[in-house]
């Protein structure tokens, strides 16, 4: 993610969500970049931070299982 503000990023994010005939590593690629801008939001929000780091880490896994063929 870039310098710009959550929302633009968010927005990045969405627009760029991996279609149906996506591969794996593409769809595991946008899960970690997704856990990158929740990670952004921990570091600087502290009403949402355990939310997002909880949702981050769930991304992470995500990525993870599609990265070992457990899609």
């Amino acid at each position: 993610m870039t310098g710009t503000s959550f929302a633009a990023d968010l927005s990045a994010l969405l627009r760029s969500m991996p279609g149906l005939t996506a591969s794996d590593g593409e769809r595991a690629d946008w899960f970690d970049r997704k856990a990158d801008l929740l990670q952004r939001i921990a570091a600087t929000d502290g009403h949402l931070s355990a939310e997002a780091v909880e949702l981050a880490g769930i991304a992470r896994q995500r990525a993870a299982a599609l990265r070992e063929g457990r899609s």
